[in-house]
């Protein structure tokens, strides 16, 4: 098979699925499910930012983005859970395992998670922590439920909205929160603050655990040591400028193009920064690293 051909053939199964999806999910009784998730889509609603036209600027881009809205905090377990009681309660099985929690992603890290595997995408005092272990496709089937959840809520403050995973440089523009050469998405150039407190949750190796080798590079000792628990709620630190809330930390971040962006509660402070390279294997998805954060827009 030619690359041409494949490439024709991918597209083809990527809109099969995606009209699949549609027609599945047109099976929900919406105004029903809207009553149902009301506080749900309260707190989405009033969690919007609106990111007016922005540039973010290196040395070496120019990057800039406008014209949307994007929620203030990571997809929680707790909206995610009730999208996928929408689909097992409406016998839409086959989209139901396609979008499920991969409990077991945990396991694939350490043995050490195996109660985390167990209760942490089931037991309601997760709810406020960001969802991860699930797929791109997963996360773009969220976006098509609660733009139409969205559409049957009678009491909607923005008509014409749909909801999507957030464009690369959309993602940027939001994490540098309108300071055109942030390093991080908080202020200054550190991983404290000035009370010398951590402003985010990542992989802190400690000073101990790092040391230049003979040819000068900075090397880790000992890459398993982790000095925080995992994942925190979505509103844990202090927000950006935009009053965006962990764009770095805790869950990396899905992209519409397939990039995973601003580093997870496992990777080292490298990856809070907003121009950081990508991280190696962080885009293999499903992975208990990696959850989304939605962008909405109004036509």
């Amino acid at each position: 098979m030619t690359k041409k051909i494949m490439m024709i053939a991918t597209l083809i199964c990527c809109v099969t699925i995606c009209f699949g999806q549609k027609n599945g999910l047109d099976k929900i009784d919406f105004n029903k499910s809207a009553v149902a998730n009301t506080n749900y889509i309260k707190s989405i609603e009033t969690g919007m930012k609106y990111v007016g036209q922005s540039a973010y600027k290196t040395a070496t881009k120019n990057i800039s983005a406008g014209g949307y809205y994007i929620s203030i905090f990571e997809t929680t377990n707790g909206i995610y859970n009730a999208f996928l009681k929408d689909l097992k309660d409406n016998g839409l099985d086959d989209i139901y395992n396609t979008c499920k929690i991969d409990g077991e992603g945990w396991m694939r890290i350490s043995e050490a998670f195996e109660s985390t595997a167990k209760t942490y995408h089931t037991d309601a005092k997760w709810n406020e922590y960001p969802v991860v272990n699930i797929s791109k496709e997963a996360a773009e089937t969220f976006c098509l439920w609660l733009t139409k959840l969205y559409a049957a809520y009678g009491a909607a403050k923005y008509n014409n909205a749909e909801f999507r995973l957030p464009a690369e440089n959309e993602w940027i523009v939001a994490a540098a929160g309108g300071v055109e050469n942030a390093i991080y998405p908080w202020e200054g150039k550190f991983l404290r603050n000035k009370k010398g407190e951590w402003n985010s949750n990542f992989r802190i190796a400690g000073e101990e655990n790092i040391r230049l080798n003979k040819d000068g590079i900075i090397e880790i000792l000992d890459n398993n040591v982790l000095y925080q628990t995992a994942l925190v709620p979505v509103k844990t630190f202090a927000p950006n400028k935009y009053g965006i809330f962990q764009m770095a930390g805790n869950a990396a971040e899905m992209t519409s193009e397939g990039k995973v962006k601003g580093g997870s509660w496992h990777s080292y402070g490298y990856y809070m920064q907003i121009a950081a390279d990508d991280e190696p294997g962080i885009d293999k998805l499903p992975n208990a690293f990696t959850g989304f954060r939605i962008v909405m827009t109004v036509r």
